[in-house]
């Protein structure tokens, strides 16, 4: 990351915790190196961090005769919280710094449209993240929610749950006044466990994240030093099929009708809930036939002239699908390449992006909700959040 990039001492301090925490801990000199700092400045900020008790130095044996022997890290002994609405559950927990998971729950919410249901469930489940947390005087860092379907507007509806979003707001400063907490969109959430965080390399231009799991989302994710590294768009709503069928926002042949994890599902003669459940193994539910075949292949083709359709308007370096394609073999995720193909202008050889399919991790909440409470520490580097309202990033 170029050094004239990093205008301001926040954004600084988020390059130098997203490379700690992505690749577990560095040496002094290559954690300058990757964020494009002098040894003075690096020092400086590491000095900093480690009195506001972010991050820590061990000594190490040297890599090399006459190296430097302190690796830093993020610390150990600092948490974050979360709570994930999905999957017909509501998960929640507190995990580390470094992403180990301390404390989980799951409560099971068969309908999202109860908002009475839905508020008594994140009551309890506030309720107990409080009582473990002051049990053993944690206070975490931040707080992240991730909510399928949450809109950038307080009145805005959500297509797809009954929660009242500034209620939930409201009780979360009641019971942890001194954390920030931020509200996110689902996909947004997903994007951030997959693409910061542990083993994630360097975001240095924009990326498209497309997600395909109980519905269809999208995000633009950009460095962790952008103003707004990741923003959810509307992409399962997309129309692929003027006469399709209906789908549950009110229009019909939308790509969800044709390539959620239930649409594929139906092909298979199984439940939506059940796919889900399986995640990355559910290719073992189910017998494939020729038909079956030609119907998935038509699907994913759905995808890609989706996907293409974008990258005509915005180009991008890097597509990641996570989600059920992603347990599918090479040769038979090919007609997701040739709907790229179909669809934008020159091809993909003028295209020239790569396509990566990350593991669907739909049974890993409250991960994802966790990983964004990481996400938004790290952008803000270490400090207060940039307003004293709540975050809210949705699509």
């Amino acid at each position: 990351m170029a050094a004239e990039q990093l205008r301001t001492r926040r954004q600084t301090r988020a390059a130098v915790l997203d490379r700690l925490l992505a690749t577990g801990g560095l040496f002094r000199p290559q954690l300058a190196a990757d964020c494009g700092l002098t040894e003075v400045s690096i020092s400086r900020i590491l000095a900093d961090l480690r009195e506001e008790g972010l991050v820590e130095e061990t000594r190490r044996p040297a890599p090399y005769p006459g190296g430097p022997s302190q690796i830093v890290t993020v610390a150990q002994d600092q948490w974050v919280a979360g709570f994930t609405l999905a999957n017909r559950r509501l998960s929640f927990g507190a995990a580390t710094l470094g992403g180990d998971i301390a404390y989980l729950e799951r409560l099971p919410l068969p309908d999202l449209t109860d908002r009475a249901a839905l508020a008594d469930a994140f009551v309890r489940a506030i309720d107990a993240l409080r009582s473990w947390c002051g049990a053993r005087g944690v206070v975490p860092l931040r707080i992240g929610v991730s909510i399928p379907g949450l809109r950038e507007r307080a009145d805005a509806p959500n297509p797809i749950t009954a929660l009242d979003a500034a209620w939930l707001s409201a009780h979360l400063e009641v019971a942890f006044p001194a954390v920030p907490h931020a509200l996110v969109n689902a996909v947004a959430a997903r994007a951030a466990a997959h693409l910061f965080g542990p083993g994630s390399e360097p975001v240095a231009t924009r990326h498209l994240f497309v997600h395909l799991g109980r519905g269809i989302g999208g995000a633009w994710v950009e460095p962790v030093t952008a103003a707004a590294p990741i923003r959810p768009i509307e992409f399962g709503h997309v129309v692929v099929e003027r006469h399709g069928p209906a789908c549950r926002c009110g229009h019909r042949g939308c790509l969800e009708t044709f390539a959620s994890a239930g649409a594929i599902g139906r092909i298979f003669d199984i439940g939506e809930a059940e796919m889900l459940a399986a995640d990355n193994d559910w290719l073992r539910l189910v017998r494939m036939t020729d038909r079956r075949r030609r119907l998935v292949a038509d699907a994913l083709h759905r995808v890609g002239l989706a996907i293409g359709n974008v990258l005509n308007i915005v180009r991008v370096s890097l597509v990641a699908i996570s989600g059920w394609p992603s347990a599918l073999p090479e040769d038979q995720r090919v007609a997701l390449h040739q709907g790229i193909e179909d669809s934008v202008f020159g091809g993909t050889a003028a295209l020239r992006v790569p396509l990566r399919f990350l593991p669907s991790t739909l049974g890993s909440d409250p991960r994802p909700a966790l990983a964004w409470a990481m996400h938004e520490l790290v952008r803000d580097g270490g400090l207060a959040p940039r307003r004293e309202e709540t975050r809210r990033v949705a699509s």
